[in-house]
């Protein structure tokens, strides 16, 4: 082949491949130009593409129907779809003089110019000059509406308040920064601050998951969202075109199904009182990333929820949250998911055979407040309170001294109520309980649901209380193994007696607001003082009326002895069941007297001294470290009493009738477990199993005359049915090398 011949052919493989990228970039900028021209259609454009004007070809040209008027506005659009800018200044100015000859003869009223990248600084401003609109494709779609208003009022109710709640404090004035934990798989890993991790998650372009922020009652989710929703208005404020527009969608205020197209319309036009409020016009601007679109309250949606209406709500936030260039993030309280498989199905949609959605979500979980967050919020809250007297640390201390206070504390929802009660309080000299802080906070909590977040609930607040309480007993008294959505929804039926296709959407409502929290497939109480709250009203509630139905009927564990001391419980009714409880042993009062005792030396321990109880009926009474000294027993059932650390003398409980009986007996020890190794090398495997012996290791377990009494060790002994302390002692001590004490008048 010669030279010439090779050199033509490489001449027209080039010429081929030129034409090529030619055409290529001929039908990019067309793709390009189709583009934009769709952005004018959805503002109701009449638009006509390629038009030549003056001799002179217009890619775009597009009219508008001025609102009340037949008057047409005309614009002249020029499409740049290019990587790099080239000449920019001679192309304004010549667009600048094609404009201006439209002008005059009414071709054209104004001109745009849209580019794929920005212009410089100099091009722009000639541009502004020559009363050119000139503006990228990301900044265009970014016009589409106008939410500088709603940012503006954004950053408003953060920084001074919300006018709708004249008498709460700007959220900004006092929010402290919250803290949680990445949830991957089993483990956790915390983040000191969350807003942070969301920081990074926007400007990550490789984080292909959304995010799901859950948090217990009153952790702090929806004050989180103002303030990533303020801190992204704050920033676009400053610099559009480096930030997102931040959307907080509160779906609370969704009754029903959700329909997101009907949503996003009524909150354009609601919310943000944009001019043309299109959801495609939205749904336009998220598709191009403009948008942080946060879906507060996932939990809080709808009235009537079950599992199809949940899936059909994910279904709606999926049509935004699966565009690719979307940011979502989804609050919710984790209980809301009734178990572990309907959550993970939540977060990972693809895992589940028949789930239509795609979207997977990164769950974070929302830490309590520690020490120093608590500090910071009081320190900002307190003067903000009218009520407030005291230094801030002078609450703190109050808080401290109350005990649980402090871990009720650590929710920013539960402080500030604190917060807000305690001064009251002390205004209006009421005690400073928990027995009123949590009615306060029980109340007030309903209340806030109800009222401050505008929350409709398919169950009344006598209702949920009614219910609660039942749940809180049956717990307690273990006539439902755990709460779980079953459990629950069998109450609720007996409870509101609903219509039976609604009976589950009652039980959500349930179950997601009424303090509640779910662990697992798993109900459990946000807080166990809230638990032992309602357990101690309600027992309280049944003395006052003199009602011995749970009293009764279950046979009482540990109590929660601390509130039951401030709801000052009636100790004569108490001592009047206990005295008549050997007439009444049907099985509806088997535990009356026993209960009764229990409470009655929870509350005061000397409360039984010198009693006759004589034939009374004690059947599982907690009589620990109770004062029956001078108290007859004789005749009196002692079945499955405890009596650790009880003090008695052999006179007190003669005649008793024992059966399964537990009872402290002391012997000289050194303080360590070798005289227990002895003990039970001592003892035959027989006698260990028949009295069911237990040693208690800890020292010093025996006090006489405030002195601790460090050489004598405690050791429980179950008394079988027909025997007594002292032949049991006898048997024991044949087998022991130390001395076994169990009276009162033995240890002194």
């Amino acid at each position: 082949m010669s030279p010439r011949t090779k050199s033509n052919k490489t001449t027209k493989t080039k010429s081929l491949n030129k034409k090529a990228i030619g055409k290529a970039s001929v039908e990019k900028g067309r793709k390009f130009e189709d583009k934009v021209a769709d952005l004018y259609r959805l503002l109701d454009a009449e638009v006509t593409q390629n038009i030549e004007i003056h001799g002179k070809k217009i890619d775009i040209l597009a009219e508008f129907r001025l609102p009340g008027s037949h008057a047409i506005h005309k614009v002249i659009v020029e499409c740049k779809d290019e990587v790099k800018v080239v000449d920019a200044n001679n192309r304004v100015m010549a667009f600048n003089g094609l404009l201006r000859t439209c002008r005059v003869d009414g071709a054209a009223d104004s001109g745009e110019i849209i580019t794929r990248v920005p212009w410089s600084d100099q091009a722009k401003g000639f541009a502004k000059e020559s009363n050119i609109n000139l503006v990228t494709y990301h900044q265009k779609v970014s016009q589409l509406l106008n939410f500088r208003p709603y940012l503006k009022d954004l950053i408003n109710r953060f920084e001074n308040g919300d006018i709708a709640r004249p008498s709460e404090p700007a959220l900004g004035k006092y929010y402290v920064d919250l803290s949680a934990a990445v949830i991957e798989r089993e483990s956790e890993q915390k983040i000191p601050v969350i807003s942070s991790y969301i920081s990074e998650w926007l400007d990550s372009t490789i984080q292909t998951k959304q995010l799901a922020i859950f948090g217990e009652y009153g952790a702090g989710k929806s004050t989180l969202s103002q303030k990533t929703a303020y801190d992204l208005a704050f920033a676009y404020r400053d610099n559009p075109d480096g930030n997102r527009i931040p959307i907080i969608l509160n779906l609370r205020d969704f009754i029903g199904k959700l329909k997101i197209e009907a949503f996003i319309t009524s909150f354009l036009d609601s919310e943000c009182n944009v001019n043309n409020p299109r959801y495609r016009l939205f749904q336009t601007m998220n598709a191009a990333g403009i948008f942080l679109l946060i879906f507060d309250g996932l939990d809080e949606m709808a009235v009537k929820v079950d599992s199809d209406t949940l899936e059909s709500n994910l279904m709606e936030i999926e049509k935004l949250a699966a565009t690719p260039n979307a940011k979502v993030i989804l609050t919710s309280r984790p209980e809301h998911f009734v178990n572990i498989e309907e959550e993970q199905q939540f977060l990972s949609p693809q895992s589940g055979l028949f789930n239509a959605r795609e979207t997977a979500y990164q769950p974070l979980k929302i830490l309590p407040w520690d020490d120093k967050q608590i500090d910071t919020f009081l320190e900002r809250r307190v003067p903000l309170v009218k009520e407030a007297k005291s230094d801030w640390k002078y609450y703190r201390d109050k808080i401290r001294d109350i005990s649980d206070l402090k871990d009720l504390s650590k929710r920013p929802v539960l402080l500030d109520m604190i917060v807000k009660t305690l001064p009251r309080m002390i205004k209006s000299n009421i005690e400073i309980n928990l027995t009123n802080l949590y009615k306060t906070y029980i109340v007030g909590e309903i209340k806030r649901q109800r009222i401050s977040k505008k929350r409709e609930f398919l169950l009344t607040e006598k209702v949920r209380m009614g219910i609660l309480e039942k749940v809180s007993t049956n717990t307690y008294f273990n006539v439902m193994e755990s709460i779980n959505f079953k459990s629950v929804l069998e109450i609720v039926r007996q409870y509101t007696n609903p219509p039976e296709a609604e009976v589950e959407a009652y039980t959500r409502d349930f179950l997601t607001n009424s303090f509640l929290i779910r662990k697992g497939d798993q109900y459990v109480f946000s807080h166990k003082s809230i638990f032992e709250y309602l357990i101690a009203k309600i027992l309280c509630e049944e003395i006052a009326r003199n009602s011995t139905d749970l009293f009764g009927r279950f046979r009482f564990g540990t109590l929660p002895i601390t509130f039951l001391r401030e709801f000052d419980c009636n100790k004569t009714t108490l001592l009047d069941w206990i005295l008549s409880s050997g007439e009444r042993q049907q099985p509806e009062n088997l535990y009356l007297g026993g209960n009764a005792a229990t409470l009655l030396t929870r509350l005061d321990p000397s409360a039984l001294a010198g009693k006759q109880l004589s034939g009374t009926n004690l059947t599982g009474a907690v009589l620990n470290g109770a004062d029956l000294r001078g108290t007859s027993l004789r005749g009196a059932n002692l079945k499955d009493v405890r009596l650790i650390r009880a003090r008695f003398d052999q006179h007190d409980i003669r005649g008793a009738k024992l059966s399964n009986t537990l009872v402290g007996f002391y012997y000289d020890g050194r303080g360590d477990r070798s005289i227990a190794t002895t003990i039970f090398q001592t003892l035959p495997p027989n006698i260990l199993k028949k009295y069911n012996v237990r040693i208690a290791f800890q020292s010093p377990l025996l006090k006489h005359k405030g002195k601790a009494r460090r050489n004598q060790r405690l050791m429980h002994i179950q008394i079988p049915e027909n025997e007594c302390i002292d032949e049991v002692r006898g048997e024991l001590a044949s087998h022991l090398p130390s001395k076994l004490s169990v009276y009162d008048n033995e240890l002194e």
